[in-house]
């Protein structure tokens, strides 16, 4: 019973360890995929920037509006040639109607009433069509004109964009010259262009070390050093020697 009593005691004691250690592993699992996904997140952005060309992104933003402004201007097109058939539709029923009122009045002057109702009811059926379709006009003309004015401002925004584009690139391509500048002077990037240069001129400095020194030894091979200074002694007395004979001869004190 004692033993029984025991175990009840610390049962719930070891659920309770238990489940705190749950929790820290759980705890501890979690904030190291934070770190994984925080550390993939900064190598893609990394990665992102790297490939990132600022002037090439220019000129793709310049191709879009450049796009943008060919699909306006086919719209454009498109509006404009419905304008002009509504314009002559509207001009041809304007036409009937003056056409049917003429015919109106020379069958009242005929005295024939009945083909002048018909032609009254005709021109005001053509008056009809006209007013209808000048209606319609006057809500697309100006729609053509707001479209020719986005188009334009469209151009000139292109034509600003694609300025700001060049100067864009030349800032990058002297930016680039900078850094191969700064790259060749300090070994910046990994790429040590002064010192490549300094290896060469060692290497040819070593070149010619190593020639006059087989050069001198063949000379010492050849006999060619001791036969020099053979001769040397056969050449005679110096300039100076000479001087301080003909001195003597002319009784010359010596300065």
């Amino acid at each position: 019973m004692q033993s029984r009593a025991l175990r009840l005691t610390f049962e719930p004691r070891g659920t309770q360890v238990g489940a705190h250690a749950a929790v820290f592993i759980q705890e501890k699992y979690m904030s190291l995929f934070d770190s994984i996904t925080r550390t993939v997140r900064g190598l893609l952005n990394d990665a992102a920037d790297t490939m990132q060309d600022p002037s090439r992104d220019a000129r793709q933003i310049v191709r879009e509006l450049d796009d943008s402004i060919a699909k306006a201007e086919n719209s454009l097109i498109e509006i404009e040639a419905q304008v002009a058939t509504q314009q002559s539709k509207r001009d041809a029923a304007a036409d009937k109607a003056r056409k049917y009122e003429d015919g109106a009045k020379r069958a009242l002057q005929s005295g024939d009433e009945g083909l002048a109702r018909e032609a009254l009811a005709a021109q005001s059926n053509a008056e009809t069509e006209r007013d209808a379709l000048a209606a319609e006009l006057q809500t697309l003309v100006p729609s053509v004109e707001h479209l020719k004015k986005q188009i334009a401002d469209m151009r000139q925004r292109r034509n600003d964009l694609n300025a700001r584009s060049n100067i864009l690139q030349a800032k990058q391509q002297i930016a680039q010259a900078k850094d191969t500048a700064a790259t060749a002077l300090g070994g910046i990037g990994g790429k040590n262009l002064s010192e490549d240069f300094q290896k060469l001129e060692d290497k040819v400095q070593l070149a010619n070390a190593r020639s006059d020194a087989r050069l001198n030894s063949a000379d010492q091979n050849s006999g060619k050093a001791l036969e020099d200074k053979l001769a040397a002694l056969n050449r005679g007395p110096s300039v100076e020697d000479r001087l301080e004979a003909l001195k003597k001869q002319l009784n010359t004190p010596a300065q």
